[in-house]
């Protein structure tokens, strides 16, 4: 993805940001300095900060801290209740779903929680006019969503509230493998914030960073788009945990000065770090620590299967085949000499995957990363003339200029890339090779992350013919394969076909939405699985995505940051109970390491100036 440049001044606006506010935290004193977790991207925040409508890992950092969910998981992959008292009761037949909430809980304006908010939260995403992310079909297995999103329905007649306003019941129209865990990891919304009625959800659309109200430990305190975000405890409280952290602030840093600010003491925490030449010099630092996790996400190229060039499937398959991915993971994940300690040195950072699909997909996962087989699994190995003859077998023959062409189209790839990202920096030198010998007029447009979002948004129809190919990750926030419904299929209303929230090439294939819709509308796991294996064979003869890259995550951060444990699908925003700082510990390297850090900063520097938070 794509990094942003550290405007001059940010680091003490990001600080103002902390201090400001910071007596409302519960204790009514002051913060000061030294009880802030400074954490550090090279990203920019959107400040999307609504969970109905925020599509970024980033602003997801912030969601966590604010908001709620009935249900979450924790770093060992576990479910667990958090609004809910325990886990859902489900019927025999799987159909009946009631969860209980704790008493007493409320949202950070002093507002009650109950049954009233989550009934209206799941309310607000069967809007017809609701377009965010769970606009794919993630919920209307619920009874009379369909009829409240495309009918004249008052509200959607499978959720009931007791009268005592903490038991909610979900009735269920169609089985689903996952509605236990879709439904309690929904962040829930209060309902009396803004005058709601059907069909009018601007308000919610436009939400400001301010405005934001959650029931979560920390409440934002102020967002400015260059320089991050700060929160402070929210005074108003009512969940478990211990949440020892006053404040929190997500700070904008240079590419190429993590380790830098890591050392200042600017930034705490790195979190989700992938690059060997940022990891291994800053294992070298005295003040600094690491832990790592296998990670639940895929760097993938994403193919416009709607418009251009890459809508014919042939373009996308050879395309597939001239990206030498082992190439560049044998290359880029490459520790850099002198620079890493032994411990780093010893664990394995990247894996080329056998298909863009969730790699902790239950019974799944273990078929991406080719720990096990699939037959009739098309993987893409790197193979240049495979990729000729298919274009040859398609009609796209090579013309006087070295261009292919099919009925007077030249085959244009106009490659969306995000700016100084050391990902591309390394792979489209090689792209650029292998696509010119294949007759490939690619054409690189590089934008900012934010652009590159908006640009492929699966709701935006006035930019298909803008690109045909770009770059990003998708983080999976589960262990369930009803994921790769929202990237590869689709929904019909008023026979129009709606994409999933994650289906950014608009995928619109009967037989793969079958297979993906056959393992989600069921209650028998067997069943489930053998159809997304189905879907994953189809998937991979489509391929509207192209898997990239796999790998591990690594936390860098200063060792007065304690008990902050993650996992791949708990990262660090989600973890914050029972984190602290120690506040007798050494923030900057010191004297006696400085020969040391200084030779590891300039290692650093020298393998690469820019950051990629890919």
């Amino acid at each position: 993805m794509n990094s942003r440049k550290y405007v001059a001044g940010a680091a003490a606006f990001a600080m103002a940001l902390s201090m400001a506010g910071c007596g409302g935290s519960g204790s009514g004193s002051s913060v000061s300095s030294n009880e802030i977790l400074k954490v550090g991207t090279t990203q920019e925040l959107s400040g999307i900060f609504n969970p109905m409508y925020s599509s970024t890992a980033y602003d997801q950092w912030v969601v966590n801290m604010v908001y709620q969910s009935m249900l979450a998981y924790t770093a060992d992959s576990e479910i667990k209740p958090v609004l809910a008292e325990s886990l859902p009761e489900v019927s025999e037949d799987g159909m009946t779903l009631t969860y209980k909430l704790k008493a007493d809980q409320k949202f950070s304006d002093g507002s009650t929680l109950d049954g009233d908010d989550v009934k209206y939260t799941f309310t607000l995403m069967a809007d017809p006019e609701y377009i965010g992310a769970y606009n794919d079909g993630t919920c209307n297995f619920i009874e009379g969503w369909d009829e409240y999103q495309n009918g004249d329905a008052e509200e959607v007649s499978g959720i009931t509230v007791s009268d005592d306003k903490l038991t909610v019941t979900f009735k269920c129209a169609t089985p689903d493998i996952d509605a236990a865990n879709t439904i309690g990891t929904i962040m829930i919304m209060p309902d009396d914030q803004f005058e709601y009625t059907k069909g009018n959800l601007e308000e919610y659309q436009n939400l400001a960073p301010e405005n934001i109200i959650g029931s979560g430990p920390y409440k934002l305190n102020k967002y400015d788009k260059s320089a991050g975000a700060s929160v402070v405890l929210n005074e108003n409280y009512t969940g478990d945990g211990d949440y020892q952290i006053k404040s929190i602030v997500i700070r904008t840093i240079e590419d190429g000065t993590e380790v830098a600010n890591l050392k200042s003491g600017e930034i705490d925490y790195l979190p989700e770090e992938i690059q060997p030449t940022v990891i291994g010099p800053a294992s070298m630092v005295e003040t600094l620590t690491t832990d790592h996790y296998f990670r639940a996400a895929q760097g993938y190229f994403g193919f416009n299967a709607a418009a251009g060039a890459t809508a014919d499937p042939a373009v996308r398959q050879a395309l597939a085949y001239a990206t030498n991915r082992a190439e560049f993971v044998d290359a880029y994940y490459q520790w850099p000499d002198g620079v890493a300690s032994d411990e780093i040195k010893d664990v394995s950072t990247g894996y080329v995957p056998t298909i863009f699909w969730s790699p902790v997909g239950a019974g799944t996962g273990s078929i991406v990363t080719g720990e096990e087989q699939l037959d009739g699994l098309v993987t893409y190995d790197y193979d240049m003339e495979k990729a000729k003859q298919i274009l040859d077998d398609a009609g796209w023959t090579v013309g006087a200029d070295g261009i292919r062409e099919k009925d007077g189209q030249k085959l244009e790839v106009k490659f969306l890339a995000t700016e100084n990202n050391s990902i591309l920096n390394m792979l489209l030198p090689i792209i650029i090779k292998s696509y010119g010998e294949l007759g490939v007029d690619l054409k690189q447009n590089t934008v900012d992350f934010n652009t590159l979002v908006t640009t492929t948004d699966p709701s935006n129809e006035d930019s298909a013919e803008d690109w045909n190919a770009f770059f990003m990750v998708l983080t999976f926030t589960g262990l369930s394969n009803t994921s790769m419904n929202a990237a590869e299929g689709y929904t019909e209303v008023d026979g129009k076909k709606v994409p999933g929230g994650n289906n950014y090439p608009k995928i619109f294939d009967e037989e793969l939405n079958g297979y993906l819709d056959a393992g989600k509308e069921t209650g028998d796991p067997a069943v489930s699985e053998e159809n997304y294996r189905k879907a994953m064979v189809r998937a991979s003869e489509l391929v509207p995505f192209l898997g990239i890259y796999g790998n591990t995550l690594f936390n860098i951060y200063n060792k007065r940051v304690e008990g902050l444990v993650t996992g791949p699908v708990c990262n660090w925003s989600q973890a914050l109970d029972g984190a602290s700082l120690n506040l007798d510990a050494q923030v900057q390297a010191s004297d006696a390491g400085e020969d040391e850090a200084a030779t590891t900063e300039a290692a650093s520097d020298e393998a690469t100036t820019e950051s990629s938070a890919a």
